[in-house]
């Protein structure tokens, strides 16, 4: 009984892995764009501070 019951646990749970593996995978890179969209916004700030600072 045991064994059976691991076999249904093993059957529902295993094929989840690879799905959950690619929304981890997603994820990541939805991390890494944000970081980088940051610090574009970051950089295009300076330079607006920058160019409104300037005296021609």
């Amino acid at each position: 009984m045991d064994v059976e019951l691991l076999v249904i646990v093993l059957a529902v749970v295993l094929p989840l892995y690879p799905s959950l593996f690619v929304i981890y995978e997603k994820i990541g890179k939805y991390d890494v764009f944000c970081a980088e969209f940051e610090a574009h916004r970051e950089e295009q700030k300076l330079k607006e501070a920058n160019y409104g600072s300037r005296i021609d």
